[in-house]
């Protein structure tokens, strides 16, 4: 016997934006739960369409797993009839008895459940613990009440184990499960009833549902590129789009369309946002990278002229009115549009637009960064962008080069927005690269500078990929965003521009922003260089001095902190600085450039530091050897205040070599920034 369990919840539409992780959710909780009753499966398939979420369970045993437990009695002072009824209570002798601090127990074999019994209990934890992003309830009549949570109303749930339909009452949707499912709403009228999952999948397809998410996924992706490359195109790749016309349609029917001539005259970005945001249909082009006339699109029901004629009437209002916009836009120049910016509100207490643009502007320094940042916000007043906010950027870059801007201008105001995020792509020039900087930087200094932080899963400003975005600026690209100033300077630059604009920022706001973006480094650091947290922790918490870190040199001297940390010796160093750092007081006493030692274990530490600034990992072991004889032989606070100074220093020197070879080390706790 298979051993088969076939759940399907049969709902009102899903959203195909929240498919394809439900796909995942779906199988991960049923895992899940079927691990916490204790059942024995084999494996977990799950699917996905329009309208249904559906398991397939195989392996999956009759009964949960037998379970034995320690079972605790009387203690061994009760009296025998205490023990005699523990003993009859679990169908036990006195020989199993076992005695254990003081009481009784008894080995107890718990059998399985029947799987059938408890299959009530797991469709309604599924239901309630699924993790939809947004969920509801409706009315249930059956039960006179609101029904529990889920995407959209449920209207059945098809529930089949070993080719059985089980037929339960789920009380929080008011429903009783049955072997009935239901097909395409269009094309197939009639309920279906099945008895396995074979039976299913075969009658659904039947019935024009295709369940198999990433099979459709794969269909549509097939059969669009055939029919373009009967015309000598192809489809441009857009997975996101992919993705979601898969989550639109139960089964996909395949149609190649037509764009009016006059309308290729529009800038490709403009024809391809229009037709991907508001139809759906993928963008064509030629092999040269030119647009095509030609769209592609996936409809849920076969095709007929009447409906293609719609479909290219549709399109063509919506290539009009892009065209009305375009038109009307390029009537206006970028600085006329850019005066407008006065108006757009950035944040309410942090001004506008035109004001962040001031800002940016206040820390230029080149013409062409001028011209760029006084240009780069000018596209959110257009048209175009109004109606399309995936175009700000690009839409400023077309009509930048329709004025004959200068080109690397142009390339400024589209890539300004780059990095958005940690696989985006960096700005490929040193305008782009430091505008986003200024941009990025200005947003995290206007929003930390009044005390908007992210608060755990919730960051509505988008701060730390901003943050994330400022280090990748500093750490990635090949050009230098600081241009040999250091990032305080910046951040300082910005906060005074908000200060000048009556915008108040927060008298220690500097400081916090450059923990904000350390924290972000971090994180960096450790996905980029695939090394351990506490390596690059313990460089950050390490610096002397916030205002001259510098992160690049931190990348290379957490890489070399992780290798010596590899050194057969290592746990050597770390004693010897721990226990060095531990005598530096506050305040670091004077080097008059005598120093006095009583000691020849100082001396020759002291020796040996002035003749190693550039030291390798075994001088380190070396030095860190003599540190650990200078503590364990000389008491290092001396009484006379000459001596201690010379003691202190050179356990101070010690540290800071170590600081400057390999940004200090790692142990139990971060150390303290002492020096």
């Amino acid at each position: 016997m298979l051993q088969e369990l076939v759940l399907e919840i049969f709902s009102e539409e899903i959203p195909a934006k929240y498919q394809k992780d439900a796909l995942k959710d779906s199988k991960i909780l049923m895992n899940k739960i079927l691990l916490q009753y204790g059942a024995g499966f084999d494996k977990i398939e799950s699917y996905i369409s329009t309208r249904r979420v559906a398991l397939h369970v195989t392996g999956l045993l009759p009964k949960t797993l037998d379970v034995k437990t320690l079972k605790r009695g009387p203690k061994l002072s009760a009296p025998n009839f205490a023990i005699d009824g523990f003993l009859k209570a679990n169908n036990k002798t006195n020989n199993d008895l076992l005695e254990n601090d003081g009481y009784f127990y008894l080995n107890v074999l718990t059998e399985g459940t029947n799987i059938k019994e408890i299959l009530q209990e797991i469709i309604e934890q599924f239901i309630a613990e699924f993790p939809w992003k947004k969920t509801m309830h409706w009315y249930v009549e059956e039960i006179d009440e609101l029904s529990g949570f889920w995407i959209r109303p449920i209207r059945s749930i098809l529930c089949i184990y070993n080719d059985e339909p089980i037929k339960i009452f789920i009380k929080s949707v008011g429903i009783h499960t049955s072997n009935i499912t239901y097909g395409h709403r269009f094309l197939s009228k009639n309920p279906i009833e099945v008895n396995s999952f074979e039976d299913y999948e075969k009658k659904l397809e039947e019935a024009y549902v295709m369940i198999d998410y990433m099979k459709k996924v794969g269909y549509i992706d097939i059969e669009i590129a055939k029919m373009a490359a009967e015309k000598g195109i192809s489809v441009e790749k857009d997975e996101n789009l992919l993705y979601e016309v898969a989550g639109l349609v139960d089964f996909p029917f395949i149609y190649v369309g037509t764009i009016e001539e006059k309308f290729m005259r529009l800038p490709k970005e403009v024809l391809s946002t229009s037709m991907k945001v508001h139809q759906k249909y993928f963008t064509l082009t030629y092999p040269n990278g030119v647009i095509a006339p030609f769209y592609g699109t996936v409809t849920n029901i076969p095709g007929t002229k009447t409906m293609f004629d719609g479909l290219d009437r549709v399109l063509r209002a919506r290539l009009s009115d892009a065209a009305f916009f375009f038109k009307e836009d390029t009537e206006i120049s970028l600085d006329a549009f850019a005066q407008r910016l006065s108006s757009v509100i950035f944040h309410e207490k942090l001004g506008t637009i035109g004001q962040k643009v001031d800002r940016m502007l206040s820390i230029a320094e080149t013409k062409e960064e001028n011209r760029a940042i006084s240009l780069c916000k000018a596209d959110l007043v257009t048209q175009m962008v109004s109606e399309f906010p995936e175009l700000q950027g690009i839409m400023g870059a077309i009509y930048a080069e329709y004025q004959e801007e200068d080109l690397l201008v142009a390339n400024a105001i589209m890539e300004h927005y780059k990095p958005n995020g940690a696989s985006d792509n960096m700005p490929l020039s040193n305008i782009a690269a430091r505008i986003a900087f200024f941009d990025k930087l200005d947003t995290i200094v206007g929003f930390i500078g009044i005390g908007i932080y992210p608060t755990g899963s919730k960051d509505p400003f988008a701060l730390r990929r901003c943050g994330f975005s400022v280090i990748r600026l500093i750490c990635d690209s090949e050009f230098n965003v600081l241009n040999g100033e250091k990032f305080s300077y910046f951040v300082k630059a910005i906060c005074n521009a908000y200060s000048e604009q009556g915008i108040a920022i927060e008298n220690d706001a500097a400081k916090n922003i450059i923990s904000f973006v350390n924290d972000r480094f971090k994180s960096y650091v450790e996905d980029k260089l695939a090394i351990g947290y506490q390596f690059i922790d313990t460089i950050v918490e390490s610096s002397d001095d916030e205002e001259e870190f510098d992160y690049k040199e931190a990348m290379e001297k957490a890489k070399k902190l992780e290798e010596f940390s590899k050194h057969k010796d290592f746990e050597i160093a770390q004693n010897a600085y721990k226990r060095a750092i531990g005598f530096i007081p506050e305040t670091i006493p004077k080097n008059t450039g005598e120093m006095v030692f009583e000691s020849e274990y100082l001396t020759k530490l002291h020796n040996f530091i002035e003749k190693n600034q550039n030291t390798d990992f075994e001088e380190m072991i070396e030095i860190s050897k003599l540190v650990l004889d200078a503590c364990d032989n000389v008491f290092i606070l001396d009484k006379n205040k000459s001596i201690r100074d010379s003691n202190i220093l050179v356990l101070n020197n010690y540290v800071r070599l170590i600081k400057k070879t390999v940004g200090g080390m790692v142990y139990t706790k971060l150390n303290p920034q002492r020096n």
